[in-house]
């Protein structure tokens, strides 16, 4: 499991600037002039990540009239794992107001990746799906958006992303409604209008929104939600991702917890058989491929990233009932803790309630019980004795070993490194980092780049050596001004440190150093690290020029 950041890298300028060489065993780094500062701060943020896992649940209470609940204390609240009683280590309650906007780096050489918002309240995240939408449901649905941010409402702070053939940052984290209002105006999707399948195309009889997703959609569809609970990983407290679609994947979802307390019916709307035996997608010649593994890598990243997904069918009100897409979306939202708004007139609504949900709420954490990281699902549930009250959180997680996800998914983490690092995704924050970017001197005839890696956001394995392991590659990739890739630099660092070392290195920063040979002229970089044991990846992009 990942553990959410309650703080954030806060390190001084001169000390990234000079940063020392990292070679291939990292052990300790040295404190430079002004590390103070940054010390200050990693002993504000989290826990140390390791690999024995600490749970975080992040819990909505209501009343019978759907109102939040703020009264509750820790006694009031109990935790099951697999059925299993589980003693709740943390706990804390989370209002709107605990926000506050963190300050940029003074210096135009020093880039990160840090998340804009600090603190331990929710954030909103508004996907507009142009790949799982024909035209008029995605109009509808900008238009109820556009309506919504009209009126004029105070919220949290809210980014929009638009989910293409790949996911697009249309507009970062703000509170100004202004600001987002204009970027739903003025986006325009590049991905082609989603056509219904050939059977219902060819019959009188379709009924508006019946759709059968396609593998290319879906296939995009999952590496887009990847990428995004990766881009959603570092920022601080429960994510809302409210999102604006019709055609959700009809086996878009794991087949089944395999286990006897699974708290979810997996049955359709009608009660008559299972969504899916499988997570495949069928085509018209008979055709299978399975999905299964993706989508669960992929449920198991919202979880950890505390992403509650609140999907919102875009066709509005019809003759049809979508009994599927429903019982897909219901699926999605139970799993992750969030609520489902299907086959209503009433998108405006479902927006404002969404965000109204998800910015009062409780985070419980605890440490398992079971320690046999078996890769296998559990099944959290989360009770109360408060008479009247009624408890919405995360159903689960994968009890995943680093070493088994290392061995069995190698390639998969490099194609989403890949991804990462091309020039038009947004920011990942699985991984937080400073890096500051040098310039080829009279001494040094390559570009070098120096991070300061936040060691908070990095997986420490406490082997029987008793030592604290670590593996992470850092990348520098340059861009030409017109996206063509120039020359890409991945290197690896390992650290097996002393527990001295390993405190010490908490204190501080975790360094890493790549250099890169650039031809004088303007190169756009893509700064990546990939942390191997928790399979985490952060990136930020600069713009420099090579004299």
């Amino acid at each position: 499991m990942v553990l959410p950041m309650s703080g954030r890298v806060r390190l001084l300028v001169s000390a990234i600037c000079l940063l020392p060489a990292a070679g291939g065993n990292a052990q300790t780094a040295p404190q430079t002039p002004g590390q103070e500062d940054a010390t200050a701060a990693y002993k504000s943020a989290a826990v140390l990540r390791t690999t024995t896992r600490l749970v975080v649940v992040d819990v909505v209470a209501t009343d019978s009239k759907g109102h939040p609940v703020g009264d509750l204390g820790i006694d009031d609240f109990s935790v099951l794992e697999d059925n299993q009683p589980q003693k709740i280590r943390g706990f804390s309650f989370r209002q709107t107001s605990t926000l506050t906007e963190v300050r940029e780096p003074a210096n135009p050489k020093v880039f990160s990746n840090a998340p804009r918002y600090s603190g331990s309240s929710s954030l909103n995240v508004i996907l507009l799906d142009a790949l799982n939408a024909e035209f008029l449901s995605r109009t509808y649905a900008r238009d109820e958006l556009l309506k919504y941010l009209e009126s004029g409402p105070a919220i949290q702070p809210t980014a929009v992303y638009a989910l293409e053939n790949t996911l697009k940052l249309l507009h970062d984290f703000t509170t100004d409604t202004k600001e987002l209002q204009a970027v739903v105006e003025n986006y325009r999707p590049r991905a082609p209008t989603h056509v219904v399948d050939v059977y219902s195309a060819a019959t009188p009889y379709s009924q508006h929104g019946d759709y059968t997703t396609t593998s290319r959609s879906l296939e995009a569809t999952v590496s887009a939600l990847g990428a995004l609970a990766q881009v959603l990983a570092g920022h601080p407290g429960r994510k809302n991702l409210i999102w604006l679609s019709a055609a959700f994947p009809l086996a878009f979802y794991p087949e089944s917890y395999g286990n006897a307390v699974n708290p979810i019916n997996t049955r359709n709307t009608t009660g008559d058989a299972p969504l899916h035996d499988s997570v495949t997608d069928h085509n018209m010649f008979g055709k299978v491929r399975g999905f299964s593994d993706e989508i669960e890598r992929v449920a198991n990243a919202m979880m950890n990233a505390q992403v509650a997904i609140y999907p919102v069918d875009c066709t509005g009100l019809g003759k049809n009932s979508r009994a599927t897409a429903a019982s897909t979306m219901r699926i999605l939202a139970e799993r992750t803790g969030g609520k489902t708004y299907v086959n209503r007139n009433d998108i405006e609504m479902a927006l404002r309630t969404s965000m109204d949900d998800g910015a009062t709420y409780y985070t419980l954490e605890y440490y398992p019980e079971n320690k046999n990281w078996d890769g296998k699902f559990r099944v959290i549930q989360v009770k109360t004795a408060r008479p009247g009250v009624t408890l919405r959180s995360r159903q689960g997680y994968y009890a995943l070993n680093p070493g088994e996800q290392k061995k069995d998914g190698d390639k998969d983490l490099a194609r989403s490194l890949s991804d990462a690092l091309s020039p038009d995704m947004p920011a990942s924050t699985g991984v937080l980092f400073h890096a500051g970017v040098v310039l080829p001197t009279e001494k040094a005839a390559a570009l070098t780049v120096n991070f300061a890696i936040d060691p908070h956001t990095i997986a420490f394995e406490q082997k029987s050596d008793g030592l604290a392991h670590a593996s992470l590659s850092c990348a520098v990739v340059a861009y030409s001004d017109k996206g063509s890739p120039v020359k890409k630099e991945i290197n690896s660092v390992t650290a097996a440190l002393k527990p001295a070392e390993l405190e010490k290195i908490m204190q501080g920063y975790f360094p890493c150093k790549r250099t890169i040979e650039l031809k004088p002229g303007h190169y756009n970089l893509t700064l990546g690290v990939v942390d191997q044991g928790s399979r985490l990846i952060g990136t930020t992009t600069a713009s420099v020029s090579v004299p």
